[in-house]
């Protein structure tokens, strides 16, 4: 099990190429230039966009109803690398938040126990994977002070599945520099936005992660599919009531600590999730700022994007977030 292969939450420079897959669409970010060398910030100033839809047998469920996948990636990538026709030897991968499992644990000094703390995420990852637990990528890093030691934030997916989702782009030349969720990409982008504190809440389709910064270091994520808007939206609720109690630890109720969560600083996309526009509602009925937006205009304002790459918006942006760089 090597717990650097998945979700590199450390920022490093990455390759000025991503992909963004999902269950139904594969995308590609690319500089248009690609003999102009990409800024410090990791992303190009200006990009070009190819997309390729997957049939709904693209995929099968593996081990939690993580979706494995087939022959069809494959097309769709070769179709995508012909239509770019540009040599791509790394490239990041960025894959929608149901592609992966988050937990969140307090484990006492994790950095000099890190077998120690492998083997707790495994036996942890038995109720996402089932028993015995499936071969895993397992990836984790501390968090800060928790309550009953160091917090520790995990992400994990089968290997099965990983493999399935790497393959393709092995066999075609491209090394995966960096395997990470799309919330964890954008939200590279979104805490820079919000001064390095408060909620970062990605709501792409179905599927809505909260995450939050307290000096720029990531505290805590929390990841739920829910596709009713209210069961979305109280999920977000009962995040930012950890975040608040947290940080009032003498509020008098669960609902002051609610309050305290959802009033902070936060930024929230894509634009047009119903989710999204919920919590819109939901703060600006309970008197807190609305939501910044997590938008192209609003992150990256510089960056210039093909007019035919509009309906993409959303995939740009988790992939512009996988390419930027430590800051």
């Amino acid at each position: 099990m090597n717990r650097n292969a998945l979700a590199s939450f450390l920022r490093t420079k990455r390759p000025p190429h991503a992909f963004v897959l999902s269950r139904t669409r594969l995308v590609y970010v690319g500089p248009q230039d690609p003999k102009k060398a990409a800024p410090a910030s990791g992303a190009p100033a200006a990009v070009r966009v190819l997309a390729r839809s997957l049939p709904p047998e693209a995929f099968t469920d593996g081990p939690g109803g993580v979706p494995v996948a087939g022959g069809a990636l494959a097309g769709a990538l070769a179709r995508l690398l012909a239509e770019a026709a540009v040599k791509i030897t790394a490239a990041s991968l960025a894959v929608s938040d149901d592609f992966v499992r988050v937990l969140t644990v307090d484990v006492e000094e994790p950095e000099t126990h890190p077998k120690e703390v492998d083997e707790i995420l495994v036996w942890k990852y038995g109720r996402s994977f089932g028993e015995p637990v499936p071969p895993l990528r397992l990836s984790w890093q501390t968090a800060g002070p928790g309550a009953t030691g160091t917090r520790v934030v995990a992400i994990a997916a089968p290997d099965e599945a990983i493999v399935s989702w790497e393959a393709p782009f092995e066999k075609a030349g491209i090394r995966v520099g960096a395997l990470e969720t799309a919330s964890l990409a954008v939200s590279s982008l979104g805490v820079r936005a919000l001064g390095g504190e408060g909620l970062v809440v990605w709501a792409d389709g179905e599927v809505a992660t909260t995450l939050f910064f307290s000096k720029g270091q990531l505290r805590f994520v929390r990841t739920r599919t829910a596709a009713d808007t209210e069961d979305a939206l109280q999920e977000i609720r009962m995040a930012a009531s950890f975040v608040g109690a947290e940080a009032l630890a003498a509020a008098p109720d669960a609902s002051e600590a609610v309050r305290a969560g959802l009033s902070g600083p936060c930024a929230a996309g894509p634009a047009g999730s119903r989710i999204v526009e919920a919590l819109h509602a939901f703060r600006v009925g309970e008197g807190a700022p609305a939501p910044a937006p997590l938008t192209l205009a609003g992150l990256l304002p510089g960056t210039a994007v093909m007019p035919a790459a509009a309906a993409e918006e959303t995939a740009v942006l988790v992939a512009l977030g996988a390419m930027a760089g430590a800051e």
